[in-house]
């Protein structure tokens, strides 16, 4: 039988432990290990049989995650915390938060829903999990890793990029890209405009 779903609990990053996924099937799909002492902490997800399968390694800022799966590394870029993701290399975009109950990866090049998460309430006995749901097995441990990687942005209430502007100008994306240093969620709560 092939699993395309996995099932990450809700609450991991609470008790700053490292904790388990599991396949569908109760099987465990892998571990996700880290000093969990802030939200720079470089995090290994190790699969069932020992190995390293992902990374998730934030930039000097913790503004940007680079995710490593298998060879290939990809970055998840948090625009605006709670409310748009992106994770380029795969192209997904996430509008929303996975904590608010459902969600999806869109790709767009083709506007296919790529990934479906959704949050559960109760798992076998591991209580409250967020489902990720991928149409390609292919696909299954990057979407895995991104969730976690969105689950430790939204965790840490981190700093988000802000939205991209297709008119701005080469100065203007330079200086958001290499000199800003991002905004807090505190600016985004007294401005919810302020990452536009």
């Amino acid at each position: 039988m092939i699993f395309k779903k996995v099932y990450i609990p809700a609450n991991a990053l609470e008790n700053k432990a490292d904790f388990d996924m599991w396949y569908e099937d109760g099987a465990l799909f892998a571990t996700a290990k880290s000093e969990w002492e802030s939200e720079k902490s470089i995090v290994d997800i190790i699969g069932r049989s020992g190995g390293l399968i992902a990374r998730i390694k934030p930039d000097h800022k913790a503004l940007e995650y680079d995710i490593r799966v298998d060879e290939y590394t990809y970055r998840l870029i948090t625009h605006t915390i709670f409310r748009h993701y992106f994770f380029e290399g795969m192209k997904w975009q996430m509008y929303g938060s996975i904590d608010n109950g459902s969600a999806s990866f869109v790709n767009e090049d083709n506007s296919k829903k790529d990934c479906l998460i959704r949050r559960v309430d109760t798992f076998r006995n591991h209580g409250t999990c967020y489902e990720v749901k991928v149409k390609d097995l292919s696909k299954l441990r990057a979407a895995a890793s991104v969730v976690v990687g969105m689950m430790i942005k939204e965790h840490y209430k981190g700093l988000s990029t802000g939205e991209p502007d297709p008119k701005a100008s080469f100065i203007k994306k330079f200086k958001r890209n290499f000199l800003e240093t991002g905004i807090t969620y505190e600016e985004l709560l007294a401005n919810p405009d302020a990452s536009k």
